[in-house]
């Protein structure tokens, strides 16, 4: 009987703990919906799609495509995984617009808006670039005479 005894005992610490750790995981969940939600506003804020549609239409006759897209969700609904440079990549949710064109092969221009436990950073073709508007606009140009080797 005491073998029984030990095993209720274990399954009522076991409902315990799960309740625990499934109130834990949801906190964990809907913090992370937050910052999705404040990351969502803070590149509306930047509208950073419009400034590659201005390129798009000005600089390539509109013949190129603009796309949106956040860490945390696709098209078809599968995650997206970050694939930086490796070393001192950080692990957190970012907003990637693209602008892609073809000229003597596939051009593209991606500017990331992410967000670390340091705060917001963003970063044109992998290149860090300064949260200031002058600055993002200036790495743009640049980001687009180093696709076209200008």
């Amino acid at each position: 009987m005491a073998w029984q005894e030990t095993l209720h005992k274990l399954r009522e610490e076991l409902a315990d703990l799960r309740s625990e750790r499934q109130q834990q995981a949801a906190a964990e969940e809907e913090e992370q919906r937050q910052q999705q939600a404040k990351l969502t506003e803070f590149a509306a804020s930047w509208d950073i799609p419009a400034l590659l549609a201005e390129m798009n239409r000005v600089l390539l006759d509109g013949g190129g495509q603009v796309e949106t897209m956040t860490s945390w969700e696709s098209e078809d609904g599968d995650d997206l995984f970050y694939l930086g440079d490796g070393e001192d990549d950080e692990e957190g949710d970012f907003v990637t617009a693209l602008l892609s064109w073809d000229e003597q092969g596939e051009r593209e221009i991606a500017v990331d808006l992410g967000q670390t436990e340091q705060g917001f950073y963003l970063q044109v073709n992998g290149a860090d670039v300064r949260l200031d508007r002058d600055a993002l606009e200036r790495a743009l140009v640049e980001a687009f005479r180093d696709e076209l080797e200008l």
